[in-house]
């Protein structure tokens, strides 16, 4: 009778103990399950953070190129010869040049963000040494290679570019807004006799900047200018 009693209790023990293990494996899956999410999420946090960083580089770098290209076009592209393409200036005197239908009226650029940038359609940024915004051979002090395209915004075909038939004309282009003044004794500084313009004299160029920088980062800038 006790023989049986002391196995008894040595058959509860071992039970037990199978138990005990089965919950502690589990345990130890929870936490590992745990831990793995934990390293992602701390993976993830490092990640966007990274990006960020990389994406206010970015936005500095191309307000520095922005004027430098902006001051480039006002030296070197003119109303006069602005109505043929330049590519040694990155620039086009169409809109719709990367569009999917070059030959269109949308003027969407919608190949700007896949085509391939390089020398043969678009160019680097102009050289600047202005403190800690130093660009040379279109990379900045932060590493990123800027390149810019600037289009005028007219609706020309290319058979009329190549032609010479796309002289500015303010049905076919998107003009700018003619600066205000006033003669003096109408409220205009002395000196200003320039009589006030009432209508456009300059098409907009839309100038599309693309910054490529560490590991892999792209960012895209587009403003309208006139000359």
């Amino acid at each position: 009778m006790p023989y049986k009693s002391v196995k008894s209790v040595f058959d509860c023990r071992l039970a037990q103990a199978g138990i005990v293990l089965f919950f502690a494996l589990l345990a130890l899956a929870v936490m590992s399950i745990a831990a793995v999410a934990l390293i992602r999420s701390v993976d993830t946090n490092a990640l966007l953070s990274g990006n960020m960083v990389f994406r206010q580089s970015a936005s500095a770098a191309s307000n520095v190129a922005l004027e430098g290209v902006a001051e480039n076009i006002a030296k070197n592209i003119s109303l006069a010869n602005s109505v043929r393409h330049i590519p040694a200036q990155g620039y086009y005197a169409n809109c719709s040049m990367f569009d999917m239908q070059p030959n269109a009226s949308v003027c969407d650029g919608s190949r700007l963000t896949t085509m391939a940038w390089d020398d043969a359609n678009s160019r680097l940024v102009p050289d600047q040494t202005d403190g800690n915004a130093e660009i040379r051979n279109g990379v900045d002090r932060q590493g990123n290679q800027i390149r810019y395209v600037i289009e005028r915004m007219c609706n020309f075909n290319q058979a009329e570019i190549n032609a010479g038939n796309a002289a500015m004309d303010a049905a076919r282009c998107l003009m700018a807004s003619a600066t205000a003044c006033e003669p003096p004794g109408n409220g205009g500084t002395a000196g200003d006799d320039r009589p006030c313009p009432n209508q456009a004299t300059s098409p907009i160029y839309r100038l599309t900047l693309r910054i490529s920088g560490p590991k892999n980062t792209l960012t895209y800038m587009q403003s309208f200018i006139s000359n």
